[in-house]
């Protein structure tokens, strides 16, 4: 085939629609006819569409730690740029011990046991409180993995590590609260910004009743 020479700059169009432009129904409908089973409950979580796809790689199993894994981390070893332990997906965002320190406030604020894996999360630990909440703990577990994963990329790109966990908790519940305003009702926002402030609280008081000294002790109760 000739491809004929125009003037002007190239251009991406997106070949799964007749616009031409990028969308998620497109992309969806494509991977069920090609016999790739998505979660629905992915795609109808109110997160930014970015997030979504990541999460979508996070429960396939399919993120760049596997690419990345060679690359040295902020004081010169390889693996886990939080604890030195062999990074993967399962340590990176249930097993090491900034996520063990996450999900332990997560429980001490909401009650619900720390997921064991991706597919406890997206399963039962996400059907905890019946399927009427579970699109908003799923925009929950989001925000954080959001977080660790953008700690993640700056300890190992940028070589800067966070001052202490609660700083990363910190960031996903920056993220909660801002995507809480793509909810549909006030309802919905109020519980999600409503869930942020109560786990904040509950971190801000472990904080004062012990220091910083016992917060990475608490991953290991």
């Amino acid at each position: 085939m000739n491809l004929a020479l125009r003037a002007g700059r190239d251009k991406f169009i997106w070949g799964l629609n007749k616009t031409g432009v990028f969308t998620v129904r497109s992309m969806y409908k494509h991977l069920i006819n090609n016999g790739i089973i998505v979660s629905q409950e992915i795609w109808k979580t109110k997160i930014p569409l970015k997030t979504k796809i990541f999460m979508w790689y996070v429960k396939r199993g399919v993120l760049l730690t596997k690419d990345n894994i060679a690359k040295r981390n902020w004081n010169g070893n390889q693996g886990c740029c939080f604890c030195n332990n062999k990074e993967s997906i399962q340590h990176l965002f249930f097993d090491c011990h900034l996520a063990k320190f996450i999900w332990r406030i997560v429980f001490i604020t909401l009650g619900l046991s720390p997921p064991r894996n991706t597919d406890h999360l997206f399963n039962q630990w996400s059907n905890q409180r019946g399927t009427e909440y579970k699109p908003f703990l799923l925009a929950g577990a989001a925000s954080l993995f959001w977080a660790i994963w953008l700690q993640r990329n700056d300890s190992v790109f940028d070589r800067k590590q966070p001052k202490n966990f609660l700083q990363v908790l910190f960031r996903g519940t920056f993220w909660l609260r801002h995507w809480a305003k793509l909810q549909r009702s006030e309802d919905r926002i109020h519980l999600l910004m409503q869930g942020t402030h109560n786990l904040e609280v509950v971190a801000l008081r472990i904080f004062n009743s012990f220091g910083w000294l016992n917060l990475d002790r608490i991953s290991d109760v």
